[in-house]
């Protein structure tokens, strides 16, 4: 019984120096988020468009604080400390888990900075659709991908765009045909 009671600390530690990493990160996108929202106009307060921005980046970092210190407290700063001393790069980087993670922060960041509002909708969505299919479903195979990455945004746009009336993400390539 008392390896078990063991094996759940030892895990709630683990958990809590995940919590203070990722506490960390919550309260820095915050203030990012605070700091461009206070960028915008501020005539009056109450119709100032960074209003909702600032509200939500404020209660993010309150949140944030609040995961720090249940962290502190749930002893991760020394599990933290010590899996960090324990840190390889090789071993880090040779994980599975980490090359997926980094694949998808990278589809996602070119989909995002790169790919949206400069080119139509529908091949933006290609694009990251056939990215993200390449690199984490390989059993489908090549048709099926190019199939499924075709279909979708055709499919969604149409949807949105010509059955909703509703505004996507850059041009739409039903432009050119309506």
């Amino acid at each position: 019984m008392a390896e078990s009671d063991d094996k759940k600390l030892e895990k709630k530690t683990r958990m809590a120096a995940i919590d203070i990493v990722t506490s960390l990160v919550i309260m820095a996108v915050s203030v990012i988020v605070i700091y461009w929202s206070l960028q915008m106009p501020w005539e009056r307060w109450a119709r100032a468009p960074g209003l909702v921005p600032v509200l939500f980046g404020g209660t993010m970092f309150i949140m944030g604080l609040a995961l720090m210190v249940s962290a502190l407290r749930s002893r991760g700063l020394p599990t933290l400390s010590r899996t960090l001393s324990e840190f390889s790069f090789r071993k880090f980087f040779g994980d599975a888990r980490t090359k997926r993670s980094v694949w998808i922060i990278l589809l996602v960041s070119i989909y995002l900075l790169v790919l949206t509002g400069r080119v139509p909708f529908e091949i933006a969505g290609f694009l990251f659709l056939f990215g993200t299919f390449t690199v984490f479903w390989r059993k489908g195979g090549w048709l099926k991908i190019t199939l499924v990455s075709l279909l979708v945004p055709l499919v969604f746009s149409a949807l949105f765009r010509l059955l909703f009336k509703i505004l996507l993400p850059g041009d739409s390539i039903f432009d050119w045909f309506l």
